[in-house]
């Protein structure tokens, strides 16, 4: 059985191995650039990285005024059918309708055919 002074005195030690797996991830991300492509760096072609710094948009900032107008109803109406048209046009080109299926013989042909052929047989 484990006392508590053992315990106590392995607790810091993987509080520190924690601590420095945890800060050693963090630093990695600037030493990927850094190393040769082999080893996972950036390959040799790759763009290089702004010299400035994207600002952050300015949320509070407020949108401009629209110029266009919204449609009508009659617009969005007719917007709506011409697609719809097109949509459908366009289906049945990529996917015709499938060709109708062969005509089935009727089964009193068929009893006649069969008929025919028992009776064309020379008995045994």
């Amino acid at each position: 059985m484990m006392s508590n002074a053992r315990r106590n005195r392995l607790a810091p030690r993987v509080a520190f191995l924690a601590a420095l797996v945890g800060l050693s991830a963090c630093s990695g991300g600037a030493m990927l650039g850094q190393l040769p492509e082999k080893a996972g760096g950036l390959p040799e072609n790759a763009p290089q990285r702004p010299a400035e710094t994207m600002p952050y948009p300015n949320v509070y900032e407020p949108r401009p005024t629209r110029t266009a107008k919204p449609l009508t109803d009659e617009e969005q109406k007719k917007l709506e059918s011409e697609l719809s048209n097109l949509r459908d046009s366009q289906n049945k080109r990529a996917n015709p309708p499938p060709a109708p299926p062969p005509k089935a013989v009727s089964k009193a042909k068929e009893g006649t055919k069969e008929g025919t052929k028992q009776a064309a047989k020379p008995p045994a």
